[in-house]
């Protein structure tokens, strides 16, 4: 299905993009339309400021169309691809808005079309693809629209005429970006430091139509006609029956000028142009073909066909598109142009201006009418519309504006009237019409005037209201007047409201009255009335009240009609009163006004209503009746715990209503117990788990359960069971608790209110929410609990570790800030952590650490002071024993230094070989009492002496001895 929607997508645009250029009889082709309009290019960065009444140059392969619906502005719909990092360019057809996503930059190149279709057609090159600029290279104007308005061979002898726009993007700095014969050149219009560049041809080089950069020729070859912006030049191929030459054929570039003419001139020349031209000896065979001519019978006439001149005649509106071939025996060069005849210019004519309806008539007091003038019409478009009067009655001055349709409201004086409608086509030519309005007075009868009915009062009342609001007028009443005939002068009565519709009398005397109604309308007609007021003596019989037979009424049903209305009287009952006399409860009387009244929330037992009755002279009478409820079947009793709820903390106190219980007579007994799987904390208030309402306080997070059991008079019980959640207080952690040196007792209304002023100062200005205030248990000293608001009327709270580091500091700078002196200040809730190995006790706000876990007691005595599990018991005892093994090196270390210059030192043990002499002498000394046991044969080699012994001479005497000398060690062999 996708596959099927872009292909049907595709076949939007290609339809839209690539309608022929050659179209049939449907053409209407402005010049003027070719105009660029600028926009303002700060809405992107990279936007190319010119409105493009073009199509993409690979229309419907230029790249990703979206369309945008509800977008039918270019300047919406150039925000809207702004805002879109994938939109390349902005193109409209009409109002529809679409935004293309590029493949190329050179693809999305806008290709001017001079179709009708596409005069609504605006392109904006808004991003190029890539990190590159739009490039001046890419926008240069065709050689039809560089050279309008200049001759032809002037532009000819512009060698750049040739010059195609269509050279690659490059780099600027970077070999091999461009071709042969080329060099990168930076025209970026962003920028002039940009590196995005255009390949050019060298100077001296221009390039053919084959996109190569060739030498330049002489400005005498150049001078000759050309043909179409872009160029077609191609290389004439060998037939296969031909020898192909070793001289390949020369390209000839060839330019026609496209023509547009406007009927009813329908003659036109075309001049076929070549470069080179043809030189000396050299001849040019031209050869002219239509390709496209308009739909129609006689399209036109063709001459010199062969030369490098077609003329054409009796052209048709429409698009011609011609091929012309030029060939030598050794060149070859084709183009095509085309030839627009465009429809002759439209004589105006002047708009026809239509009213509906010309003429009405309109009777008062209808003072309404439309002119309607959206009937009128041009030929081609009306643009303004303008109503004037041209008479009417005097004193008339309407406020007309300028529409197509005239609502007139105020047509109230008779008379004719004359509208003018003048109305102006877009070529300025205007014309006009007229319409009548008849204002006829329409027939105005006298008002009908109506005192209403005669009237009789009883005394004592003495009072009484006439009615005459049914009197009647045509056109409305306007005015009221109440007056009293010469009949019964002699009694006095009070009159109020006489210019009214209600006349109040009042104080009347026993008689017969007269009143006059007099009521006048608009017109001034008017018309009477009248209406007489009996007063008569009361008759001094009370009416008989009849509150009807007593009535039974059995279980289940708790209600029944109380009736009155037998009730009599010799004049008119005015009012009926019910009430209850007696009865088992309190019983509901609807309406208890009324003759009929509805008795409900009956139970068991006997009750007794009353009714007084009230006549119009005030006489008054009563009657009672009796309604006995009896009970059949007794049923249970359905309790209502009132339906489960959720609270969120801090809510001091909570009722549950079991008050929606109900029974076939009384419920006599309440009972609330708490369920086995609900919390055991929460106290319950006085006896009010016996009472139909349950009072709880001392709330905690979690979930309540109660069950309600009621039961009626015969034993007979219900039950319900209702769930209490408390949600935990959103700021619970925000809470900070403010312990004062001072006793809870002595603390005033103005000391805590000067203490939230100053707290709120300290949190800079931020809102302090006393939550609580109340006294430590074991002091009494006063304790207020709060939490801060971060900024006034902001809904965010400051945390509590925040607010209580931020008292700390402001507090051990100056502990006088908050006058009343400070014991501590901490969180509610325990905030630490221990480190991540522990847990903090509530009571005492110490770490409980984890298991090889402890106290760093150099963080808690010389840190922030807080409890923390920072140490591994395994890496101290590392340590400790590291530290014990590295004193005790240093103690012996320094020991050893200091012992050291007290030792007596070693002498050194020097050897030498024994002579003769020493030798015998030995042996001398060995001869002693303690005769070796040692048989050995074995000779002394060394002897091991010290240094003033042995050897050692002073000018060549050996020094004296004292004592025995001992012989050193001796090695034997």
């Amino acid at each position: 299905m996708g596959g099927c929607f872009i292909l049907i997508f595709q076949g939007l645009i290609f339809n839209i993009l690539t309608k022929s250029s050659f179209g049939y009889g449907d053409l209407d082709l402005n010049p003027n339309d070719f105009k660029e309009e600028s926009i303002t290019a700060d809405m992107c960065s990279k936007v190319y400021s010119v409105k493009w009444r073009s199509v993409p140059k690979k229309k419907e392969y230029a790249g990703n169309y979206q369309n945008k619906i509800g977008i039918h502005t270019i300047q919406e719909c150039l925000n809207a691809c702004c805002a879109d990092k994938t939109c390349n360019v902005v193109f409209m057809h009409g109002p529809k808005c679409f935004h293309i996503q590029c493949v190329s930059n050179y693809d999305c190149l806008p290709e001017f079309r001079s179709e009708e279709k596409f005069q609504d057609t605006k392109m904006i090159l808004v991003s190029p693809v890539g990190s590159k600029d739009w490039d001046d290279s890419y926008f240069s104007a065709s050689p039809d629209d560089e050279y309008s308005g200049k001759d032809e061979e002037s532009a000819i002898l512009d060698p750049t005429y040739y010059t195609s726009s269509g050279g690659r993007s490059c780099e600027i700095g970077v070999l091999m970006s461009c071709g042969k014969n080329e060099i990168c050149e930076n025209i970026s219009i962003a920028s002039s430091r940009s590196r995005n560049g255009i390949c050019q041809c060298m100077d001296g080089y221009l390039r053919d139509q084959t996109g190569s950069c060739i030498p330049k020729m002489d400005e005498s070859a150049l001078k000759i006609d050309l043909s179409e912006p872009s160029v077609s030049q191609t290389t004439k191929q060998l037939n296969d029956g031909e020898q192909t030459s070793s001289k390949p054929l020369k390209p000839i570039v060839v330019r026609v000028v496209p023509k547009v003419v406007k009927l009813p001139e329908n003659e036109v020349t075309l001049s076929a142009y070549t470069v080179p031209s043809e030189q000396t000896g050299e001849h040019f065979n031209f050869n002219w073909k239509l390709l496209v001519q308009p739909e129609g019978g006689n399209t036109g006439v063709m001459t010199e066909q062969s030369g490098g001149t077609l003329k054409l005649s009796h052209l048709i509106e429409g698009i011609y598109k011609f091929k012309v071939t030029v060939s030598a025996p050794d060149a070859y060069g084709e183009t095509f142009t085309n030839v627009t005849v465009l429809p002759p210019n439209r004589i105006n004519k002047p708009p026809v201006v239509i009213i509906t309806p010309a003429a009405q008539t309109i009777k008062l007091p209808n003072t309404v009418a439309v002119l309607d003038g959206s009937p009128s019409y041009d030929d081609d478009k009306i643009v303004r519309w303008h109503w004037e009067l041209q008479s009417g009655p005097l004193n008339y001055q309407p406020t007309l504006g300028d529409s197509l349709t005239l609502q007139l409201k105020d047509l109230n004086i008779p008379g004719n009237y004359t509208f003018k409608l003048t109305v102006e086509d877009s070529d300025g030519a205007s014309n006009f019409t007229t319409a009548n309005i008849t204002v006829v007075k329409g027939t105005d009868y006298p008002p009908e005037a109506n005192a209403g009915n005669d009237v009789i009062v009883y005394l004592p009342v003495n009072s009484v209201t006439l009615n005459g609001n049914m009197s009647t007028d045509d056109r409305g009443i306007v005015s009221w007047e109440w007056t009293r005939t010469h009949t019964g002068r002699d009694k006095a009565v009070d009159m109020q409201n006489t210019r009214t519709p209600y006349l109040q009398l009042s104080n009347l005397e026993e008689g017969m009255y007269t009143f006059v109604l007099k009521v006048i309308d608009s017109s001034g007609q008017s018309s009477l009335a009248e209406t007489h007021v009996f007063v008569k003596l009361p008759t001094n019989k009370p009416p008989t009240a009849n509150a009807g037979e007593d009535i039974i009424v059995s279980l289940p049903r708790t209600w029944t009609i109380l009736d009155a209305s037998m009730s009599k009287g010799d004049i008119k009952i005015e009012s009926y009163n019910w009430e209850q006399l007696s009865g088992p409860n309190k019983a509901v009387l609807t309406p208890a006004n009324s003759s009929k009244s509805n008795a409900t929330e009956l139970t068991k037992g006997k009750y007794e209503f009353q009714v007084t009755v009230v006549d119009s002279n005030g006489n008054s009478a009563s009657d009672s009746v009796f309604v006995i409820v009896n009970q059949n079947e007794n049923a249970p009793p359905k309790a209502n715990a009132g339906g489960d709820r959720t609270v969120i903390l801090p809510v001091s106190l909570i009722t549950l209503n079991g008050s929606g219980s109900t029974d076939d007579w009384a419920i006599k007994k309440w009972e609330w117990t708490r369920d086995s799987s609900s919390l055991a904390l929460g106290r319950v208030l006085g006896n009010s788990d016996k009472s139909p309402i349950l009072r709880l306080t001392d709330l905690i997070p979690g979930r309540f359960v109660f069950k309600l059991k009621v039961t009626d008079n015969q034993g007979l019980s219900g039950e319900d069971t209702v769930s209490i959640i408390v949600k935990p207080d959103p700021n619970l952690k925000n809470l900070v608790e403010l312990i004062l040196n001072i006793e809870g007792s002595s603390l005033t209304v103005s000391q805590e209110q000067s203490l939230e002023a100053k707290l709120s100062l300290l949190l800079r200005n931020a809102v302090i929410h006393v939550r609580q205030l109340t006294t430590e248990h074991n002091t009494g000293r006063a304790i207020l609990v709060f939490y801060a608001g971060d900024v006034a009327g902001d809904k965010t709270v400051m945390s509590g570790p925040q607010v209580v580091t931020l008292l700390k500091q402001k507090l051990k700078q100056d502990s006088s800030l908050l006058e009343l002196s400070v014991a501590n200040i901490q969180t509610v809730v325990c905030q630490n952590n221990c480190s991540g190995h522990g847990t903090c006790d509530e009571s005492s706000r110490r770490c409980l650490c984890e298991a090889f876990w402890m106290q760093s007691f150099v963080r808690k005595y010389f840190g922030d002071g807080e409890s923390n599990c920072d140490w591994s018991i395994l890496y101290v005892i590392i340590v400790f024993f590291a530290g014990a093994f590295v004193t005790a090196g240093c103690s012996w270390g320094i020991t050893c230094l200091i012992q050291k210059p007290f030792r007596k030192p070693r002498k050194r043990q020097r050897y030498s070989l024994i002579d003769d002499e020493e030798e015998s002498t030995m042996r001398a000394l060995n001869k002693s009492v303690m005769v070796s046991d040692t048989d050995s044969d074995s000779d002394v080699l060394f002897n091991a002496r010290d240094k003033n012994g042995g050897q050692d001479l002073k000018n060549g005497k050996r020094p004296p001895r004292n004592g025995f000398v001992k012989l050193g060690k001796r090695i034997k062999t």
